[in-house]
């Protein structure tokens, strides 16, 4: 009995330090956004930029109240037209849609697939460096009027 209390004494030693250190993962925010839906077909997000905070988990919900198809793509900073002219280089690729005209690109740095008209689309991300990030629609012609700036601030 001895030998089993000693033993299980000495596993908790070991054990209770390191649980006892671990740090919890913060809640991720949750943030809605979406497209504009009046007038429909306007290709323009609601808001002209989101606010969060680096290295804040986030939950975006990206919905979608238009009469359009639309996705929502957070790119690295200074990147808009390179990924939109990627973007505009789809309408010659036979699986775009497929792709849901998201094109491959390590300037993408998260991305939600094609929302239909009355859906919506959960993104899960964290951004650690504080900068100003782009976000587009990559929908066939929706790039230069649908763009917003996401805040990552300190």
């Amino acid at each position: 009995m001895k030998k089993l209390f000693l033993s299980l004494f000495s596993i908790a030693i070991i054990i209770l330090p390191t649980t006892a250190n671990e740090k919890k993962a913060p809640a991720a925010q949750k943030i809605e956004f979406s497209a504009q839906g009046t007038p429909p077909g306007t290709m323009k997000f609601a808001k002209p930029e989101l606010k969060i905070k680096a290295g804040q988990p986030i939950e975006l919900t990206f919905k979608n109240p238009d009469v359009l198809q639309h996705n929502l793509l957070i790119l690295k900073p200074g990147t808009t037209a390179k990924v939109g002219a990627l973007a505009d280089a789809m309408l010659t690729d036979p699986q775009a849609m497929k792709k849901g005209y998201v094109p491959k690109s390590e300037d993408i740095l998260h991305s939600t697939k094609l929302v239909n008209p009355g859906s919506k689309e959960v993104l899960k991300f964290t951004i650690d460096k504080p900068g100003k990030y782009p976000i587009i629609c990559t929908f066939p012609g929706h790039w230069r009027l649908m763009s917003a700036v996401l805040k990552v601030e300190k």
